[in-house]
């Protein structure tokens, strides 16, 4: 089948999530048993009528092997179609084009995908992560932290393309202005920052500070979408959700990875480099599926773990050059006020990293910005929004857009 032709052809007809509060603590399973009962209620169906099961990688906070099987047993939910999709932590947003690719085949007629995590309520957990991240080989040794890996690019992107201190700190800046209205955004509370205030933080690893690192929380999340063919959607539905388009593209797993990579036929710029991603390749994939162009997206979703990240994103989907990338958001246009509503639930950056969950984050988000359901502040009239997810060092990509017409 060719990929266009799935233009509009699925649609999410449930949909639900789950947090925890500040000081409270759940397990990834119980986060995401909760929000797979929303979504079964939101499109009123029994579990018995789930035929396919989709999960991303293993939450960090609960690493049992086959863990998309264990979620099935749990819940008593007996798939005849499942997986775990799993390029890094983006296929959790790659599960929507492997539901559809499910429900417009016949493989399955519902099709549940869930993520979730709770990473942020075990500090021993988190402990563990750089090693995760690192190669074994070339890179443990020397025992980086995830920081330290992420400060070689954002210094690289520094050198290359003339980006500041300053720019990465605007995009906190402007994270941290949609966060304060979030109620279970990680630094709602802290309030609202300005360039100097970033820019005065402690320095993690040189050029990031403080306020361009992503917190670990909040303490967990989860989210559940139900997808069938839009058929089906609408005879059940007054207002599904379809999928539009979908992209994905992954280059290497660790960094010293990347720096091997001296050949492609995908737009990586002059290789070796570490300052170019595959998010490129995998919204052109994406927009052509949807038919679309950066100028028709209302509101977008990135996986920004650090400040430098979301410029890069940002000019590799096509909203802005990278050189004109901190002026761009220096502008306003990705915040409350702005022309590209830009991580309305804080982002990775404010509301935060509960573990792997934190694509799903984004899924939930669009999906309630689109329904006109937001939790946090509320963007008027958004009929289409981009879903970014990132996994690895900047390893991997997956595009997802959504409509609110087919």
């Amino acid at each position: 089948m060719n990929a266009n032709n799935l233009r509009g052809k699925a649609a999410i007809v449930g949909f639900g999530d789950s947090y925890c509060k500040r000081g409270e603590a759940k397990s990834a399973m119980r986060l995401a048993q909760e929000a797979t009962r929303r979504a079964l209620d939101d499109a009123g169906l029994a579990k018995e009528e789930i035929d396919g099961l989709l999960t991303g990688r293993a939450p960090m906070s609960d690493q049992r092997h086959q863990w998309n099987n264990i979620f099935a047993a749990y819940n008593k939910i007996t798939p005849r179609y499942s997986s775990e999709i799993t390029i890094h932590a983006a296929g959790m947003n790659s599960m929507l084009k492997h539901a559809a690719l499910a429900v417009t085949s016949g493989v399955a007629r519902f099709v549940l995908c869930v993520g979730a995590d709770a990473v942020a309520s075990l500090p021993t957990a988190r402990a563990q992560i750089g090693g995760m991240d690192a190669d074994p080989e070339f890179e443990q040794p020397y025992e980086p932290i995830i920081p330290t890996i992420y400060a070689q690019m954002a210094r690289r992107l520094m050198h290359e393309y003339d980006l500041t201190e300053a720019d990465f700190s605007a995009v906190s800046v402007q994270c941290q202005e949609w966060a304060v209205h979030h109620p279970y955004a990680a630094k709602a509370h802290k309030g609202l920052v300005t360039i100097d205030d970033v820019m005065r933080s402690p320095m993690i690893a040189s050029p990031l500070r403080l306020w361009h690192c992503a917190p670990w929380g909040p303490p967990g999340t989860a989210g559940a979408v139900i997808v069938t063919d839009a058929q089906t959607a609408r005879s059940m539905s007054e207002r599904p959700l379809y999928l539009l388009g979908a992209g994905e593209c992954q280059t290497h797993e660790y960094l010293t990875d990347r720096m091997a990579l001296r050949h492609s036929r995908l737009p990586l710029g002059n290789l070796p480099n570490i300052t170019s991603t595959g998010c490129r390749a995998a919204a052109e994939t994406a927009y052509e599926m949807a038919g679309l162009h950066p100028n028709n997206i209302d509101i977008v979703q990135t996986a920004s773990q650090f400040a430098h990240v979301e410029l890069q994103v940002l000019a590799e989907l096509g909203f802005t050059d990278l050189r004109e990338a901190g002026e761009f958001v220096r502008s306003g246009a990705t915040g409350p006020s702005g022309t590209l509503p830009t991580n309305t639930n804080g982002g990775w950056l404010s509301f935060g990293q509960p573990g792997v969950s934190c694509v799903m984050d984004s899924i939930s988000e669009t999906i309630r910005q689109l329904r006109g359901e937001a939790l946090g502040l509320q963007v008027e009239g958004a009929d289409i929004g981009l879903v970014h997810g990132n996994g690895g060092m900047q390893a991997c990509h997956s595009i997802a857009i959504l409509g609110r017409e087919p």
